[in-house]
């Protein structure tokens, strides 16, 4: 019996993950002669024996022994210290020295047809039952396994096997090896059941199953086909994200699946592309990334993304009911430092890569605010703007904290009708940006009348309220100088500076006049200011840590997130700016996005005091 054993994903994922070698057909013959070292312990018909600790492999799938084999050669599987059987059966893998060899074995073992009674375990099986509903979208209704999603057919494994391979995924024993991306995948299912007791139940209804099904493809409602039939997007590949996240994108919680309809679809795009790069799903303690970083890996190329992410946006799964039960008030107190860049109804922003937090579970909320918090999202020096809500949900002191927002999110409301054509980013305007190149030396001529406040190298006055601007990004003063113009800024019946500001940068005719004296203004190199505030530095330095995921641990600034330079900047000038961010002086107008954004962290600072501390930390970074 002669069959190429390997699955297309299989194929993609050795692309990115570990070489696997595509095998030339297996030679039954051939694989005879290896598989006696194997008989010893699993037996003449491949029927196992718990004497040897060796499972029953007759009757599975070729794929999955053979890339169990390769694990076990490769140290993926094999390595741990309380691994013992796995450490016993590396030396084994390893004398297979060629994928032929491999290919070889595994079409002998497709010819054996033995079975082994199982030992009995004593567990509920009703229990069992109950809790294999997380088992059935992977390994099926009939325990026959699924090709597509990469599961192993597990009726007819011996119940021993069953309960020990469970303890060892919950146990951080298998799953954990970085390359073990389906293992890694399984392990937090593994981790749902909460005690030996709760193994005991599941092994026991797995003795039951009889393995007979074939895998089903997941079932398509009506509206849905024919959403699928107006677009170019083809269905069968949102199948593996049906099993966990439901046929209309409505989640399940039991599978940690978060609700997908309704999302907006550049922030789903942008996950996937996470997960697949690595980015999400790579931390040791991110048991559901970790689960879904293979899924990802799975859209090998990004035409395949990109259509997955279509057919999501057509989903129409309704919200859940909300499951904790908190103190809202609270949550919405908290929640005032998120509205800037979330909106005040959840509705994401994309200007601010903010996504639509309204329709999502409060269970999925609470995970992820507490995964910012812990360092589980939010570390990858990749990962742009999970750094920049890290320092968010560190600001909320413990799991009440947590679930009080969480709570208050639930009780947004949505329109799923807006999802495609009336996304935030479609109706926000954004603060004025200046899109023409520079010249400098046009600039220069233009710069004169700047020159009597900022002075002729940029460094400043504070005599006359001017700040240093030598040393500034060109694209932050070009934008400054268009919010002046438009009236963004120096509008307000406060902002006296601001007022004598606009006039000044009404001088400048066009947009190509704003970009040559920003160009201009980057080429000065006007000193660094003295410090005039006196505060607690040391003070300050710890409230800062909310603003260096924009602004750098060094104050440099990052224009990926619309963030100024900092270092260098008069530290009277930073007092006064953020008692204006936070007396809404600046950052009032709709249209001022940016400035939107700034208010509510200048409001985490309770009082001038502190205003002072942080002004006085930023004076001494360079």
């Amino acid at each position: 019996m002669k069959q190429k054993f390997i699955s297309v994903i299989t194929v993609l994922l050795s692309l990115t993950v570990f070489s696997v070698s595509a095998y030339a057909e297996g030679d039954v013959q051939r694989g005879k002669a290896k598989y006696k070292v194997c008989i010893a312990c699993h037996g003449d018909n491949g029927e196992g024996r718990k004497v040897t600790n060796a499972p029953r492999i007759s009757g599975q799938q070729p794929w999955y022994i053979a890339r169990q084999l390769n694990n076990f050669k490769n140290g993926i599987r094999g390595n741990h210290l309380d691994d013992i059987t796995g450490m016993q059966m590396r030396p084994i893998a390893m004398s297979l020295y060629t994928d032929q060899e491999i290919e070889d074995v595994v079409a002998y073992i497709g010819t054996l047809d033995g079975r082994e009674k199982h030992s009995g375990i004593n567990g509920n099986i009703q229990a069992g039952k109950t809790a294999y509903a997380v088992c059935v979208t992977c390994h099926g209704a009939n325990g026959e396994g699924n090709t597509a999603l990469n599961s192993p057919k597990i009726a007819g494994l011996p119940d021993w096997y069953v309960q020990r391979q469970l303890k060892n995924f919950k146990n951080g024993i298998r799953g954990v090896h970085a390359k073990d991306i389906y293992g890694q995948q399984m392990r937090p299912m593994a981790m749902t059941l909460a005690d030996d007791e709760a193994i005991r139940d599941v092994t026991a209804y797995v003795a039951t199953l009889k393995g007979v099904s074939t895998p089903k493809p997941v079932a398509v409602k009506s509206e849905q086909v024919e959403a699928v039939v107006k677009s170019p997007v083809s269905e069968p590949l949102y199948a593996p994200c049906a099993s966990c996240h439901g046929s209309e994108g409505e989640g399940n919680q039991k599978l940690g699946a978060p609700r997908l309809a309704g999302q907006h679809a550049w922030y789903v795009e942008r996950q996937l592309r996470n997960w697949r790069d690595g980015i999400r799903g790579t931390h040791s303690e991110d048991f559901y990334g970790i689960q879904m970083r293979p899924m990802a890996m799975t859209l090998a190329n990004d035409v395949d993304l990109s259509k997955v992410v279509a057919f999501i946006n057509t989903l129409r799964g309704a919200p859940s009911k909300p499951t904790i039960q908190a103190d809202t008030a609270a949550g919405k107190s908290a929640y005032a430092t998120c509205i800037a860049c979330h909106g005040a109804q959840g509705e994401g922003n994309k200007a601010l890569n903010a996504p639509k937090i309204a329709g999502l579970p409060d269970w999925y909320v609470a995970r992820q605010l507490s995964s910012f918090k812990k360092g589980i999202r939010g570390t990858h020096k990749k990962d742009v703007y999970g750094m920049q809500m890290r320092p968010m949900a560190l600001s909320l002191p413990d799991d009440t904290a947590i679930n009080n927002v969480a709570s208050y999110v639930a009780t947004f409301t949505e329109e799923l009708v807006a999802v495609t054509e009336k996304t935030p980013e479609a109706t926000a305007t954004k603060t004025a940006a200046v899109s023409a190149t520079g010249s400098a030396a046009n600039g220069k001529a233009l710069y004169a009348v700047c020159v009597s406040c900022h002075g002729a190298d940029g460094a400043g006055n504070k005599a006359l309220n001017a700040p240093r601007i030598s040393g500034q990004e060109e694209w932050y003063v070009a934008r400054q100088l268009a919010g002046f113009k438009s009236g963004l800024r120096g509008t307000h019946n406060e902002d006296i500076f601001g007022q004598q500001m606009r006039p000044m940068s009404l001088t400048l005719t066009n947009e190509q006049a704003i970009a040559d004296v920003s160009a201009y203004v980057n080429t000065l190199q006007g000193s660094v200011s003295e410090k005039t505030v006196q505060g607690d530095a040391s003070a300050g330095k710890a409230a800062y840590a909310l603003c260096i995921s924009c602004h750098g641990a060094n104050g440099e600034g990052n224009s990926n997130l619309n963030a100024p330079r900092l270092a260098g900047q008069y530290d009277w000038y930073i007092v006064r700016q953020l008692q204006n961010f936070k007396k809404r002086i600046r950052g009032a107008d709709p249209k001022d996005t940016f400035g939107q954004q700034m208010s509510p962290m200048a409001m985490t600072l309770a009082d001038d005091k502190a205003i002072d501390n942080v002004a006085a930390y930023i004076s001494t970074l360079k």
